[in-house]
């Protein structure tokens, strides 16, 4: 994908945002923490929070983007 397909598929961060979640939900999050599967989404926060012991994981964590500023 170069940047101009890049900019017309996420025009904003709210698009991107919602992409990543939306792959990381059909993947699957696991807890670092506690190995619980169990997540709820933190709006606020932009980070998925186990349900199981509040461990949060932020959206980028374990992506090819963690590292990332953008």
């Amino acid at each position: 994908m170069n940047i101009i397909n890049f900019i017309n598929r996420f025009p904003d961060e709210a698009s991107c945002v919602e992409f990543i979640k939306s792959q990381r939900i059909k993947q699957g999050i696991i807890c670092k923490k506690c190995t619980g599967i169990k997540h709820y989404w933190l709006e606020n926060k932009l980070s998925f929070q186990c349900a199981s012991c509040g461990f949060r994981t932020s959206i980028k964590s374990g992506t090819v983007m963690q590292s990332s500023n953008l």
